[in-house]
């Protein structure tokens, strides 16, 4: 392949094919570079190194994952419905991921595990939504809190549990999270707190 060609999409779309192929674990840069047909060197230029492709790589997929909870923002619906629309989304795509790409999924949980930039920006980005709604809410007449970012921390870490795999086959699993979320949504409801 020669070098004009060669782009940071490609080398994502490869690394994705190659980690599917062989794991996170097993995975390698010589594995990328042989795919695409080209050196080492020529994924150094867009790269600083494994760790660097690795978290574009989870980056990536991440943004694609939560591409149908950016759809929820853009909803024209009440506040609490929105909210609780957008946790379950935020929820059951980890789930969708672990079961239909699960490597993909083990190299989300392998970086969770060792690299916190990525896994915290993707946290910020959730709790930055829910604040959003829950602004919305407190417009509406819907929600009552004086401390929006606060409570979406909150909100966002009751229903983090529901994305770690030691959920996942548990038969109740679908009604907890439902359980959960009412349980938040009423919460900020109250107005008498």
């Amino acid at each position: 392949m020669d070098k004009i060609s060669l782009d940071k999409e490609m080398i994502l779309d490869a690394t994705e094919e190659i980690i599917r192929r062989f794991g996170p674990d097993k995975a390698n840069i010589t594995d990328v570079a042989k795919l695409l047909k080209v050196s080492h060197a020529a994924i150094y230029r867009y790269f600083d190194g494994k760790t660097a492709l690795w978290n574009a790589v989870t980056e990536r997929w991440l943004s694609h994952l939560h591409a149908p909870s950016n759809e929820i923002l853009k909803e024209d619906s009440p506040a609490d419905v929105k909210l609780s629309n957008l946790l379950e989304s935020f929820v059951e795509a980890k789930h969708h991921s672990a079961i239909n790409d699960p490597e993909m999924f083990a190299n989300y949980i392998k970086l969770a595990q060792s690299s916190t930039e990525v896994i915290q920006k993707g946290i910020e980005e959730g709790i930055n939504s829910i604040e959003g709604i829950i602004e919305q809410g407190i417009t509406e007449g819907i929600f009552f809190t004086e401390s929006p970012h606060q409570e979406a921390r909150a909100v966002y870490l009751a229903t983090s549990i529901f994305i770690h795999p030691n959920t996942f086959e548990d038969p109740d699993r679908k009604q907890n999270i439902k359980s959960v979320i009412n349980l938040l949504i009423r919460g900020l409801k109250n107005s008498n707190r």
